[in-house]
């Protein structure tokens, strides 16, 4: 014997994700997932909004037309969709939305013990302090206030103003 050993890290697929995708950004918040999802080797169970219908039907349509079926699932439907999509037992959920919502989808994920991404919309808040070119700012402010009609999680929900 000559006592030396190797090491080596083998990447395996995790198995089925469940990718929970948001209204305001419908495509974005499901697609970006799914390339992550598709690249490491897993399957899916994709779940876009209900609240943006036209754009889950088009995206069940891309999933269906141009993904392998028996590896990838897009399903459509409302809150017993989702409910059932976060209780079987997958290898992962990601989601994206509100953080009231996102509670339901870790407390269903702990009782399977699935590990889950969340991504949460949140309190975002804006800090003006004294050196600040406040033409400069507010421009700023307003655009990401009302940028894709005030829908984006990093929004700002309110000032601290230091003047």
């Amino acid at each position: 014997m000559t006592g030396i050993a190797e090491s080596y890290i083998l990447k395996e697929p995790l198995g089925v994700i469940s990718v929970l995708g948001s209204w305001n950004y419908p495509y974005l918040t499901v697609l970006c997932p799914l390339v992550s999802v598709i690249a490491a080797g897993n399957c899916a169970i994709i779940k876009p909004s209900e609240l943006s219908p036209w754009s889950s039907t088009q995206l069940k349509y891309f999933v269906s037309r141009y993904l392998d079926t028996s590896c990838f699932q897009c399903v459509l439907g409302g809150v017993k969709v989702a409910i059932r999509a976060t209780s079987i037992k997958v290898d992962k959920i990601i989601y994206t939305g509100s953080t009231e919502k996102g509670m339901l989808v870790a407390q269903a994920a702990a009782k399977n013990l699935v590990p889950c991404i969340l991504e949460l919309g949140g309190k975002s808040p804006c800090i003006i302090d004294k050196s600040s070119d406040l033409a400069y700012t507010a421009s700023k402010l307003a655009f990401s206030s009302f940028f894709n009609f005030g829908q984006t999680c990093t929004r700002p929900d309110y000032v601290l103003i230091d003047y």
